[in-house]
């Protein structure tokens, strides 16, 4: 804590109660020196205190506000005094946690109940004040296990849309109105935190309003900041038409509302322009290019756009990106309700509305739409999915209008497990860690010994021509953090760091590495390549200089290089994850512009036996990589959000197996990634690559074994 007295200007002037000065480990002088600056716990010489300690003992500043007995708000703060985070008790126990950017601009927010941390860990929870005499309140991790539950809400309703092209409608704007009503009055019963706005994010786009930039902001803002244990919530009432550029493959495209209006002969598809249908229209394909980075596990899509049979099924399979494989390794809770026909409208106690709206909205008053999330192999949520399903069902029973089935909710999970009961194999005794816990730890621990990453993020450079990045650094932050509680890693991280610190930091894993060991090395930041004189790629550090002052680039990590120290690493072990840019040239072969297949690449393990599996891969020698891009540049994404690469594994890592066979292998993330890099949206574009290097078993493969947080063993 800081002596008032010693307040630096720019901060005393902000009125805080209390500073709290963010140090680094410091050692006090055997001889008392401390005295001389310390009085207790307050420090009263800030200068006698960075002078003794070191210019580094400090990287930052917690400042507190409110009265004595009543903290109002926290502000964290670098050393230059910008922002950081701001801190706003909610409710006892629960903090609201936002993020900023260099630039003083919100990238990221929670709502933090480190009460349940707490009582989970077995301590004592501690008084606010006291958490914020912590080094940290928060780890990344926490944002995963312990943020409270926020409903994330888009739903869009279009009713005129001018032109000569498309009929009016009468109950889609209402229909999305009463949507967003209903599933805010369901989550303030739901979560018990009333109707605050902390806990309900809406985002309500009727009319003119419902553009495809409006609709695509919407999702891009939701994936930037829902989280795992979040609810996302999508429905849009409107118009749509099959369209086809090849006279073989329709697609689904909805209708935003374009202010220059619709002509009829995009609905006959006369001389529709690809390019500019794409620019126009919103295919069910960007949609869920856009979906696919939120977080948020609990999904509910809800359309009656559909113009034919054939919609549902177009829908299902879009979502889950055609492929059961991948869609288990996600292993998102997904709800889709939706027409098996044609989508109608019609009348709900009078009022004009859809058949869905008023089967959903008209909810039996003890059930709660939310509850549709429930998992089943929860003894306390047993049931109540089902009887949620059930009730917007009998609904439809009652009603004798139609005469037919008009529409089915489809639960994502249940038919995945069914499609691998059907088409997996039939050892269901070695399925997952849930069966096999005990032998499964048995043959870990026989066949493994430490796991060791090294996780590197560089956002700054002191080398002109490298600009400033806004994510490597929270992208390698949250991967140390996952593989340290998740998969047990002993992890490293260097945040803006030189090229020798990392040289260092490389050289220390040949002298502690055992033959047992696993090693990740994680680079995420700038990449170069000169393929002319040197043919070889590039890490480029923060001390890194420009190219033209160093041509040879002696202040660069050469992949190269890289890889032969690597190679040498006594681990068995070895894998190497790239975000940078021309990441795809540390494989050597890409400078001979060779194309290979490599088996595996869309390969998954299945149902087979984990156990035999593990047995088979673990002892043999692995070095292996993998990038976000080849040898084109790699996308960095918008600041405060995740690269599409850090995003998508962080996707895989966090769901450790759950959707398979609860172990995590190279080639499952490299599925993932193959897969997104077939997305259509140029901003989302990623080109991943694969391969070994060094000395390798042709067989091999990397595997990430989460912990198994009972017995905190592997």
């Amino acid at each position: 804590m800081l002596d008032k007295k010693q307040y630096p200007a720019a901060l005393a002037e902000k009125k805080p109660a209390a500073i709290y000065l963010l140090a680094t480990v410091y050692s006090f002088s055997p001889y008392g020196w401390e005295k001389l600056f310390l009085r207790g716990d307050t420090i009263v010489n800030l200068k006698g205190y960075l002078d003794s300690a070191g210019k580094n003992a400090v990287n930052g500043y917690r400042l507190v506000f409110g009265e004595q007995n009543q903290i109002d708000s926290v502000w964290e703060l670098n050393t230059a005094y910008q922002l950081r985070e701001k801190i706003f008790p909610v409710r006892d126990g629960i903090l609201r946690i936002l993020s900023y950017d260099g630039q003083g601009i919100m990238s990221d927010q929670f709502v933090f109940d480190y009460a349940k941390k707490y009582t989970n860990d077995n301590k004592p929870i501690p008084s606010l004040k006291k958490l914020l005499r912590e080094a940290k309140v928060y780890v990344f991790s926490d944002q995963n296990e312990y943020a409270v539950a926020s409903a994330w809400v888009l739903s869009i309703g279009i009713d005129k849309y001018g032109g000569d092209g498309l009929m009016n409608l009468m109950a889609c704007e209402s229909d999305a109105i009463s949507y967003n009503r209903f599933f805010r009055t369901q989550y303030a019963k739901f979560s018990g935190a009333g109707s605050s706005s902390v806990y309900y994010n809406e985002y309500l786009l009727t009319g003119q309003l419902a553009t495809r930039e409006a609709i695509l902001n919407a999702l891009k803002e939701i994936a930037s900041r829902a989280l795992p244990n979040d609810y996302f919530i999508f429905n849009f009432s409107g118009m749509s038409t099959m369209l086809t550029f090849d006279s073989v493959a329709y697609a689904t495209y909805f209708f935003p509302f374009n202010k220059k209006g619709y002509s009829g002969n995009l609905i006959k598809n006369l001389g529709a322009d690809h390019n500019e249908t794409n620019e126009t229209l919103l295919s069910l394909k960007t949609l869920q290019e856009h979906i696919q980075p939120i977080q948020a596990k609990n999904q509910l899509f809800i359309s009656e756009a559909g113009p034919s049979d054939k919609f549902k099924s177009e829908f299902i399979k879009t979502l889950m990106q055609n492929s059961p494989m991948v869609a288990s390794l996600l292993n998102k809770n997904r709800v889709i309700i939706v027409p098996n026909k044609m989508g109608m409208e019609g009348n709900c106690n009078g009022v004009k509305s859809s058949y869905l709206n008023c089967y959903i909205t008209q909810l039996d008053s003890t059930k709660n739409i939310y509850n549709i999330f429930a998992e089943a192999d929860n003894s306390q949520n047993a049931g109540k999915a089902e009887q949620v399903a059930f009730e917007i069902k009998k609904r439809e029973s009652l009603d004798k209008k139609l005469g037919y089935s008009y529409f089915d909710i489809f639960f994502e999970r249940q038919f995945l497990q069914l499609y691998n009961e059907i088409f997996g194999d039939s050892n269901g005794q070695t399925r997952g860690m849930k069966v096999q816990s005990k032998a499964l730890n048995e043959t870990v621990t026989n066949l493994t010994g430490r796991h060791f990453a090294l996780v590197v993020g560089t956002d700054n450079y002191k080398g002109k021509g490298w600009n400033k990045l806004s994510n490597p650094v929270k992208d390698a932050w949250a991967v140390a953090d996952e593989l340290a509680h998740s998969y047990g890693f002993d992890v490293q991280l260097l945040e803006d760091k030189p090229m020798d610190t990392i040289y260092k930091a490389i050289r220390e894993y040949y002298r502690i590495a055992q033959p047992n060991d696993q090693l990740v090395v994680y680079f995420a930041g700038h990449g170069d390549v000169d393929d002319e004189l040197l043919d070889d790629g590039f890490i480029v550090c923060s001390d890194s200089r420009s190219v033209d002052d160093d041509p040879v680039r002696n202040t660069y990590i050469p992949y190269g290089k890289l890889q032969r120290m690597l190679n040498n690493i006594p681990a068995r072990q070895v894998l190497v994850l790239l975000d940078v840019c021309h990441g795809g040239t540390f494989d050597t072969k890409a400078f001979n512009q060779v194309k290979r297949e490599r088996e595996g690449d869309f390969s998954s393990i299945s149902n087979r036996n984990v156990l035999q599996f593990l047995k088979d891969k673990l002892p043999l020698r692995t070095r292996k990589f993998l990038s976000s891009v080849g040898s084109e540049p790699a996308f960095d994404g918008k600041a405060g959000r995740h690269s599409p690469f850090a995003g998508l594994l962080l996707q895989v890592l966090r769901e450790k197996g759950g959707g398979s066979n609860g172990i995590v292998t190279l080639t499952d993330i490299n599925a993932v990634l193959k897969t997104a890099s077939l997305n259509e949206t140029a901003a989302l574009k990623i080109s991943p690559h694969m391969a070994d290097f060094g000395t390798v078993d042709a067989f091999s493969e990397f595997i990430f074994i989460p912990v198994d947080k009972a017995s905190g063993k592997q």
